[in-house]
């Protein structure tokens, strides 16, 4: 008999461990309590275009999402920045270009000119010494993004490079998120080579100088999908369907049971009452739901769970008409330095600048308006209130205005939109990375349960994308020679 595998949450995350199982021969139950699948790569309609709502791009640099992509038969919808815009780095210091050839904001050449015109000579030279320290200092387990960077490469490298990072990017707080969960290559890199510059510039190799002649920023080394990266789930669930599998959208988990021996079958309890048992349990759900779900069925596993507390994010999209845009004045977007004066968005993105489609999309759309883009910027950091939903449309265009260094009036405005994302980011605490080792072998001991998403693999698509390609499934007897039929269905 085919072993059958309970996939919870489909997420990105959920969605390739529902393929993964499926491809090992198991028949696979996907479960997701919202009505759509792809959890924070999502899209909405604006202005009369499909936009990115949530996740806007992923990494090239490991190759591992261009793979799964050109698999899926999405090939011809990869698109890629248009070239030689870079971004920019907002702060009290001013705006200028995002160094190329970083990691997490550190730069692989503190003398570099792009570096000091941010850091100013003093900051550079402070940051240039960073090879000649030992490599364990301010480096110690569990050790903060701000301790590691402080200590090692000075204040200004902090403040000005690597905090709009981390906020940018992770929204996270560099003060509580940990080095060794933020970035495992610079960590493990440092260990190895003694240095954190070093370790950059081995990383980016030939590719990070490259990037840094053309003034190409760490925004620039990515893809996207067209019309948005909504296609990938969109492409993963219709796969998934074809080979049937069996998608239940709209139903809820409320916990877990197992049997006293070790091969019993999982079951869930939906908010329903329903009971789904299965051989493995697959749980792609935030870390605080997983730990609850566990409670009772793996008591160990559950307390072993790491709390990485999430940080709700408010994006606000505009549809300006702004011929002065045309000249993309903040190249493909800024990052914004904490505590800016005058500036609480963390991040713009110009995605007209940034991608051709979009803007070719954008003139199609609104063919009288005299140029059409779209701006996106983000809210959110730890320990920080939200805006409003009321007004924050008028404190976006006087941001945005302030950021792009070009006045946007409120008659400009074509339509706006504002999107919540509640707990989609999540913040390693220091010990994150040891916790995640203990509980990694705790699940070692438990092959018939899997606990997945960017908690586990980290920050970004390519991360999870990985992760999961890294991920071994217990191959289950041959497939049933007739496959259930394809089923998705929206149940409350």
């Amino acid at each position: 008999m085919t072993a059958r595998t309970l996939v919870v949450g489909a997420g990105l995350a959920g969605l390739l461990a529902a393929r993964r199982h499926q491809r090992a021969g198991h028949r696979v139950v996907l479960l997701e309590a919202a009505g759509t699948v792809g959890g924070a790569i999502a899209q909405a309609q604006l202005a009369g275009v499909a936009v990115n709502a949530g996740a806007e791009a992923y990494s090239t640099a490991s190759g591992a999402v261009d793979a799964l992509v050109t698999e899926l038969g999405l090939a011809g919808r990869i698109v890629t920045p248009r070239e030689g815009l870079g971004s920019r780095l907002v702060s009290d210091a001013g705006v200028h270009r995002a160094p190329g050839g970083a990691l997490l904001g550190i730069p692989g050449r503190p003398l570099a000119a792009e570096v000091r015109a941010v850091l100013g000579t003093v900051g550079a030279l402070r940051a240039s010494l960073e090879r000649f320290l030992p490599a364990a200092y301010g480096a110690r387990p569990g050790a903060t993004v701000r301790t590691v960077v402080t200590r090692r490469l000075g204040r200004r490298v902090h403040e000005r490079l690597v905090a709009p990072v981390v906020g940018g990017v992770h929204s996270a707080d560099p003060a509580t998120l940990e080095f060794a969960a933020a970035s495992p290559q610079l960590s493990a890199g440092l260990a190895q080579h003694g240095s954190l510059t070093r370790t950059v510039r081995r990383l980016r190799g030939g590719a990070g100088r490259k990037a840094a002649r053309a003034g190409a920023s760490a925004g620039t080394r990515v893809h996207a999908l067209t019309p948005t990266m909504a296609a990938l789930p969109a492409a993963l669930r219709e796969q998934f369907l074809a080979a049937g599998g069996i998608l239940r959208t709209g139903v809820e988990a409320a916990g877990v049971e197992r049997g006293a021996d070790a091969g019993d079958p999982w079951t869930l309890v939906t908010t329903r009452g329903e009971r789904l048992a299965a051989e493995h349990l697959v749980l792609a759900c935030p870390p605080d739901t997983a730990r609850e779900l566990l409670r009772t069925a793996a008591p160990e596993v559950s307390a072993a769970i790491p709390a990485a507390p999430s940080a709700a994010v408010r994006l606000v999209a505009l549809v300006v008409d702004a011929p002065a845009l045309d000249a993309f004045p903040t190249g493909t977007g800024a990052l914004v330095g904490p505590g800016t004066a005058g500036i609480r968005a963390k991040a713009l993105t110009h995605a007209s600048a940034k991608w051709e489609h979009v803007q070719q999309a954008l003139r199609e759309a609104l063919p009288t308006a005299a140029s059409p883009h779209l701006l996106r910027l983000s809210y959110g950091r730890p320990g920080e209130e939200l805006p409003e939903r009321e007004g924050i449309i008028d404190l976006a265009l006087a941001e945005a205005s302030r950021i792009v260094r070009i006045p946007l009036r409120r008659e400009q405005l074509l339509e706006a939109a504002v999107i919540d994302w509640d707990r989609a980011m999540r913040q390693p605490l220091p010990g994150h990375r040891a916790a995640l080792d203990a509980l990694t072998g705790l699940l070692a001991a438990q092959p018939s349960l899997e606990l997945v998403g960017s908690w586990r693999a980290g920050t970004g698509i390519d991360a999870v994308v990985r992760a999961d390609a890294a991920s071994q499934t217990p191959s289950g007897p041959t497939p049933d020679p007739e496959p259930t039929p394809p089923v998705e269905g929206h149940r409350r």
